[in-house]
Order: C-alpha cells, then sequence, then structure tokens
C-alpha cells in the first residue's frame, strides 16, 4: 500500500473515539493520540498505526467478494493471494440489486448507487430519503450510474467489482398500477 493510500485509510478512521466498538481494540497510546491529534503524529508508514489501519480495511471491505479481495490483498502485498471461505450474505439492493446490505429498510446508503434503503420495495413508491421512487432511482442507475449524477462523487469506481449482483435477499418489486399510486 502506498505511503497516500495509507495516509487516506487512516484519515478517514481518525475520527474514531470510545463510543466505537473498533476503537476498543487499539493499543492504549493510539487511542490517546487519536483523541488528542487531528491526525498522525508519525509517519503514517509507522508500524503504529497498523492496528487502526486494519480496522480501516475491515470495515472497508466488509461483504466484498473473495475474488475482489483477492485482487486487492494481492495488490497491496506484491504477491498472488487467494482469499477462501464462506463470503457474507448480503441482501441486493431494492435500486441497483447489488447485494450491499446487511439488513434491509434501516436506511443505510448503497454504495454502488447511494440509494437510501428505506425498506421500500414499491416501484412507484416516493422514496422520502431519495427525494423520487424507486422506479426513478433504478432509471437514473442505468442512465448515470448512480441515483443522481452528483452521488457519483461518493461512489468508488470499483464499487460494482466489489459486490455480488443478483436477486439473494431481494424483495420481488413489481409495478401494478396499484403500486404506482401508494
Amino acid at each position: 500500500m502506498s505511503k497516500e493510500e495509507r495516509k487516506s485509510e487512516l484519515l478517514n478512521m481518525w475520527g474514531i473515539d470510545d463510543e466505537n466498538p473498533e476503537f476498543a481494540v487499539l493499543p492504549d497510546s493510539l487511542q490517546e493520540e487519536i483523541l488528542q491529534t487531528d491526525g498522525p503524529v508519525v509517519d503514517v508508514m509507522s508500524p503504529r498505526y497498523d492496528p487502526l489501519l486494519m480496522e480501516a480495511l475491515k470495515k472497508e471491505y466488509v461483504g466484498v467478494n473473495n475474488d475482489y479481495l483477492s485482487e486487492r490483498v494481492s495488490r497491496i502485498v506484491g504477491e498472488e493471494v487467494v482469499v477462501e471461505g464462506q463470503e457474507d450474505k448480503f441482501f441486493a439492493c431494492p435500486c441497483c440489486m447489488y447485494r450491499t446490505l446487511t439488513e434491509r429498510g434501516q436506511y443505510d446508503i448503497c454504495p454502488v448507487c447511494f440509494w437510501e434503503d428505506d425498506g421500500n420495495d414499491k416501484l412507484g413508491h416516493y422514496s422520502g430519503p431519495n427525494h423520487m421512487t424507486l422506479a426513478e432511482g433504478r432509471d437514473h442507475f442505468v442512465r448515470y450510474g448512480a441515483v443522481t449524477p452528483s452521488a457519483l462523487k461518493y461512489i468508488k469506481p470499483d464499487a460494482k467489482k466489489r459486490y455480488y449482483f443478483g436477486w439473494w435477499g431481494l424483495v420481488r418489486c413489481t409495478a401494478t398500477s396499484k403500486d404506482q399510486d401508494s
């Protein structure tokens, strides 16, 4: 991992505190530094920051498929690594159909399309958090690659590679005239 990538990952996690479960696993000296400074005080390549980096990477790669993890870890360590084992079974986002949601209806934002999952599966139902219907969100995803063009800046370029596409865990969406009026 390059120095720039490492710095970016560390700074993204730097705002954690004792209310975050990841914080408790960090060494006391690192906890103190995080609470008292705005960023790393020594070189970001220092092994001192490895525990925080590991927590950042765990969070970053939860739910991604093993093929993607194999490719990513191989790039980081500079040699071929094969990731095996049981993969997380996530629910499909009702907008893009990528399996990115740990639960449905918890207002989590899909990292592939940026749809905020309000639990609705009716195509014609207006979604308050998304300011559009699910049908409009799907149309925007096909057209722009996200629910809105402005949401593209929040989506990682490799987001579609990270997650499986498919119906597992997706409540079937229908577009009946009754749904359109709901």
